[in-house]
C-alpha cells in the first residue's frame, strides 16, 4: 500500500499508480484546520502511516514532520516535489527581518504539476521496479495531458496577460503567475478561521489601491470574502483538501473549474 500525507500527494499518485494491479494509494492524514504546513501529527496518523508499504511526500516545507518518517526508517519515503522551484511564502515571524519562507503549494501550476507528478514516477519506479513500467507509461500519459492543460490555460488567458489579481490563498499565486496574471497583493489569512467585521474592514482597507484587481479566492471560502472591497472574485478550487474517491482525472477537472472562474471573473 502507497500512503500519501496531503491531497495534492495523493492525487499525483493516483495519476501514475491508480490503475496499477495490486498497488492500492490512500492517505494517510486526517484534514485538519489551517495551512498545511503547520498540520500536527496524531497519534492515529501515525498508526495509518506505519502500514504503508511506501509513504508519499510533497516535500519543500509542506509536511514539518518530514523529518519523523526519514528518521523512522521502517519504510521507504518518496518525496515528489522537493526541487521544484517555488515562490517566497509566509513570514516564520512578521515582528523579524527575516526572508519568508517558500510557498509550497505549488501544485495549481501546470509547469510544476508535472514536475512532481515525474518525480512521482521515477520516485515509484525506484522503490517498486516490478511496476516500474506501468508507472513510465502512465506518467507518459499525465505528462500529456498536464501539457495539453499548460498549452489551454496559456492560449485562453493570452488576451488578460498581465491583468492584476489579488489572491487569498498560497495555492492561488502559482495558478495566477502560470495564468500570465500580475499577482499585486497576496492576503494572509488562515483559511480555517471565519473573518470578524474587523477583520473584513482591515482586508478591505488593503484592497483600497487594488479597485481594478480581480481577486482570486478558494470556492469554499467564508461568504464575507466574496466580492470583498468591491472586487470582481473568481472562486477556484485549490485541492488542498478533497475526496479519497480514486479518480485520477480530479486535477484536470479543478484546473477546468479554475480556468473558467478566471475568464468569467475577468471578462466582467
Amino acid at each position: 500500500m502507497l500512503s500519501a500525507s496531503f491531497y495534492p500527494v495523493y492525487l499525483a499518485a493516483l495519476q501514475i499508480a491508480g490503475d496499477v494491479e495490486g498497488v492500492r494509494v490512500e492517505l494517510f492524514l486526517q484534514p485538519q484546520g489551517g495551512y498545511l504546513e503547520d498540520f500536527r501529527l496524531s497519534e492515529l496518523d501515525w498508526a495509518r502511516a506505519m502500514r504503508a508499504d511506501a509513504l508519499l511526500m510533497m516535500g519543500g516545507g509542506l509536511e514539518e514532520f518530514l523529518p519523523v518518517f526519514i528518521a523512522e526508517g521502517g519504510r521507504p519515503v518518496l518525496v515528489a516535489g522537493e526541487h521544484i522551484d517555488r515562490l517566497p511564502g509566509r513570514l516564520p515571524d512578521p515582528d523579524e527581518d527575516v526572508e519568508p519562507t517558500p510557498n509550497p503549494y505549488t501544485w495549481l501550476s501546470p509547469r510544476r504539476w508535472a514536475r512532481i507528478v515525474d518525480g512521482m514516477a521515477a520516485g515509484l519506479a525506484q522503490i517498486d521496479p516490478e511496476h516500474a513500467p506501468a508507472y513510465v507509461a502512465a506518467n507518459d500519459a499525465a505528462q500529456m495531458r498536464i501539457e495539453q492543460m499548460r498549452l489551454r490555460l496559456e492560449r485562453e488567458m493570452a488576451v488578460h496577460r498581465g491583468r492584476r489579481v489579488v489572491v487569498a490563498h498560497p495555492a492561488l499565486a502559482y495558478l495566477a503567475q502560470d495564468a500570465g496574471l500580475d499577482v499585486v497583493l497576496v492576503i494572509k489569512r488562515d483559511p480555517s478561521v471565519l473573518p470578524s467585521a474587523w477583520d473584513v474592514a482591515e482586508l478591505e482597507e488593503w484592497l483600497a489601491p487594488y479597485a481594478d484587481a480581480v481577486l482570486l479566492i478558494e470556492h469554499d471560502a467564508p461568504l464575507a470574502l466574496h466580492g470583498l472591497g468591491g472586487l470582481r472574485t473568481a472562486l477556484c478550487r485549490t485541492l488542498s483538501v478533497g475526496v479519497r474517491d480514486g479518480d485520477p482525472t480530479a486535477w484536470e477537472r479543478a484546473m477546468e473549474a479554475n480556468l473558467r472562474a478566471l475568464l468569467d471573473a475577468l471578462a466582467e
